[in-house]
């Protein structure tokens, strides 16, 4: 029994101790950018900031289509594949990084790409894209080799070097400078990150045999996951691309500040319930108790977060400037206002991937990106910001609701 039971349990620790970690950088990652986009709106024109924000969103949407969840896949693969270690992970950067130069290419022939990354702006654009895509599998390999606290330090660094940097930059370069104080750190944090990986997957070699999925089982695996990553990355990046369209560079800087600050707080909700995914897959038996202590503690966390938020949205907006205090608490407040359905949604996506049912995950992602982008495009112009900030929350609360009944009869503890 001791023989059995203490491994499982060890197991058990080091996988909520890989979760907090991927979860407590992508929170870091977020903060980070906030506080960088403070920093840009005190620097520059707020048209300037607008521009910057569309290229960056774009990058950031192709980068995100290009991991192919390929870190998921290197997450589980990864720490058994011994000798084969090091095959492994070049396969998954030169598949991650092929496919980010792909995707980058067609967003800059597409019209909003002309209109993103018009000219030289369309190289950087491209390197912008694989730089990042490469950056954020690094997060996956390092848990999967063992160096999972390595990652946050990694992406505070980065935080770090892109808020001293930017000043510089953005003072004498302008948006180029916004732009370049992404890539440059990037690159060092990203090459920096890549030598050790190159040293932690040589030492897997002296390792005894190696234990590698077949094709089928990896297509089986990651497909029904990725669809559930493309509908975030959708959601986070395509929204504020169609709002700069629609109303113009000035009104889309206010909104990218508004929608980044709605990101990083569901970044954290994530990190929240991914730590329920992970304690709750192995354990049928605990999921309703894992459940109900999750949901009442987000619940409480968000609720209060979002009374606070609408209180305070002048004030939290002034912080970037007077104008984006009055374009942009309205659409704010709506916002907040319906992160409480967003709790639902990320919760009804939890218990599908506790049970293993990836598809079901991808469903709800996918409905609700879905939901979210005919909202926003379907708002008037002469609604202003709060009209796309409207159909989020719309979006929100009918996926929310359909997601709701199978919810509370896992809260119950009845599996149908």
């Amino acid at each position: 029994m001791t023989s059995t039971t203490a491994p499982r349990a060890g197991s058990d620790r080091r996988a909520l101790g890989a979760g907090m970690a991927l979860s407590l950088s992508a929170v870091i990652t977020g903060v980070a950018g906030l506080v960088c986009w403070v920093v840009a709106a005190a620097t520059l024109p707020q048209d300037a900031v607008g521009r910057a924000a569309g290229f960056v969103s774009g990058f950031v949407l192709v980068a995100g289509i290009a991991q192919l969840n390929v870190g998921l896949g290197l997450l589980r693969w990864l720490p058994a594949a011994g000798a084969e270690s090091g095959r492994l992970v070049g396969r998954g950067y030169l598949l991650v990084a092929s496919t980010a130069v792909v995707g980058g290419l067609v967003f800059v022939l597409l019209p909003v790409g002309r209109q993103t990354a018009p000219g030289p702006l369309a190289l950087l654009f491209i390197a912008a894209s694989v730089c990042w895509a490469v950056f954020q599998l690094q997060d996956y390999v390092l848990a999967a080799l063992g160096r999972v606290w390595w990652v946050p330090l990694f992406n505070g660094a980065f935080g770090l070097a892109r808020v001293a940097v930017l000043p510089v930059l953005g003072a004498a370069l302008g948006t180029v400078g916004v732009l370049t104080s992404w890539t440059a750190p990037t690159v060092v944090c990203a090459a920096i990150a890549g030598a050790l990986v190159v040293v932690l997957a040589r030492r897997k070699r002296a390792e005894p045999g190696a234990d590698l999925p077949d094709r089928r089982t990896v297509v089986a695996f990651l497909a029904p996951t990725y669809l559930a990553t493309i509908g975030t990355t959708v959601l986070y990046n395509v929204v504020p691309l169609i709002v700069t369209t629609r109303l113009g560079p000035a009104s889309g800087a206010v909104f990218f500040v508004v929608w980044n600050g709605l990101t990083a707080t569901d970044y954290a909700i994530n990190g929240f319930v991914n730590s329920m995914v992970l304690r709750g897959s192995g354990d049928a038996a605990a999921r309703p108790v894992i459940l109900r202590a999750v949901a009442g503690r987000l619940g409480l966390l968000v609720g209060a977060g979002a009374v606070i938020g609408i209180s305070l949205a002048p004030l939290l907006l002034g912080l970037f400037g007077s104008g984006y205090a009055e374009e942009g608490s309205g659409a704010l407040r709506v916002l907040l206002a319906g992160l409480v359905a967003r709790v639902v949604v990320a919760l009804g996506v939890a218990t599908r991937l506790m049970d293993g049912d990836g598809m079901g995950a991808a469903r709800i992602q996918l409905a609700g990106t879905t939901l979210v982008v005919g909202g926003v495009l379907l708002a008037p112009a002469s609604a202003g910001l709060p009209g796309p900030a409207l159909g989020f929350v719309l979006a929100q609360v009918l996926v929310g609701a359909l997601v709701a009944p199978s919810l509370v009869r896992k809260l119950r503890g009845v599996s149908r």
